[in-house]
């Protein structure tokens, strides 16, 4: 059974932040609508998808760069474009605010002047005053260590991603309140749906304080199962279920990943590889929680998030491994 998506503005603001303060701005607008102005979609592949931007996204490209320097020669405190994406209908600029904003700049200003700019340089080129972006922009605050790296890889895969949405619209079409599991807990689901109809479906469970050693021991027993057929489930938190998920994605084996995100999103896609996992028909994504509930939008994943997922992993799943490594059937699923 479907639903319609949730539609998040996706415009909330960091509680307590101050938008002036000397930091790192993931800035993300969309054209209003979606509409594709800012480029078009290129590429016979995966691997060679690119966007070509319009006389447009370029523009708004060159006046986000622009508005930085401005900004800069205008207030004395220095802000750098660190990174930035066109895509058809959304535009992602990475901004660094190195040094506080004086008083009556914040980060607001910045990006209402520069969508100002483009909205006009749009007007130049139609006959109807329409605005070019939807009203408000999303901002990810960036502290942590590696998050900048981690980010720019992940917009530099958006055509990646785009290219696969485009040419596998059936592989990645989302059911909305898709029931799983003898529990028939709803999910959001992205990918294989008949996964979750497999005889064997084998949770992926390891201890999280295991030796190299003992590591390579988990993987082998799960690899040897999938290798026979069996769909492997879990969260693959620990770094042993992580090194599982990794020997079974080079191999292409059936996964089923339960994620701690929202899928429910409109248009909201499991990333990187497990998107990639989908197209290619060996992956299923179950999102058990929604978009932007206090589940997805705490900033680490908590312990008790944890056994919940390794919950549903167990309710999904209909084989388990003894700690010699060999099958026994879990309960029996309730049938109706």
């Amino acid at each position: 059974m479907e639903k319609t998506p949730i539609n998040h503005n996706r415009l909330q603001r960091k509680e307590g932040h101050d938008y002036a303060s000397a930091c790192i701005y993931l800035i993300t607008v969309t054209t209003m609508e979606r509409k594709r102005l800012l480029g078009t979609l290129v590429g016979g592949s995966p691997e060679e998808a690119d966007i070509e931007p319009t006389p447009l996204g370029l523009y708004v490209a060159q006046a986000f760069r622009t508005m930085a320097a401005e900004t800069t020669k205008k207030t004395g405190s220095r802000v750098q474009v660190l990174h930035y994406k066109i895509m058809p209908d959304h535009f992602h600029g990475m901004l660094y605010v190195r040094d506080p904003l004086p008083k009556g700049w914040s980060l607001g200003r910045l990006i209402a002047t520069w969508k100002s700019d483009c909205t006009h340089a749009y007007w130049r080129e139609n006959t109807e005053k329409d605005s070019l972006f939807s009203a408000g922009f999303n901002d990810k605050i960036l502290f942590h260590k590696g998050q900048k790296e981690a980010w720019i890889n992940y917009l530099d895969d958006n055509p990646r991603r785009l290219w696969l949405k485009v040419h596998y619209p059936d592989r990645l079409r989302k059911i909305y309140d898709f029931k799983a599991g003898k529990q028939g807990h709803p999910y959001t689901a992205v990918g294989n749906t008949f996964m979750v109809k497999y005889p064997e479906r084998l949770q992926v469970r390891c201890h999280r304080n295991l030796t190299e050693e003992q590591i390579q021991a988990e993987v082998e027993m799960y690899l040897k199962e999938a290798r026979r057929g069996a769909v492997l489930v879990s969260p693959f938190i620990s770094p042993a279920e992580k090194a599982v998920y990794e020997a079974a994605y080079k191999e292409r084996l059936r996964m089923i990943h339960i994620v701690n995100r929202g899928l429910d999103g409109k248009f909201i896609y499991p990333s990187g590889r497990d998107l990639t996992g989908c197209t290619d028909g060996f992956m299923l994504v179950l999102a058990p929680y929604a978009d932007y509930s206090q589940e997805t939008s705490a900033a680490r994943i908590t312990r008790s998030q944890c056994l919940d997922m390794n919950s549903y992993a167990a309710d999904i799943a209909s084989i388990t491994l003894t700690e010699h490594g060999t099958q026994r059937e879990t309960q029996k699923e309730t049938r109706n």
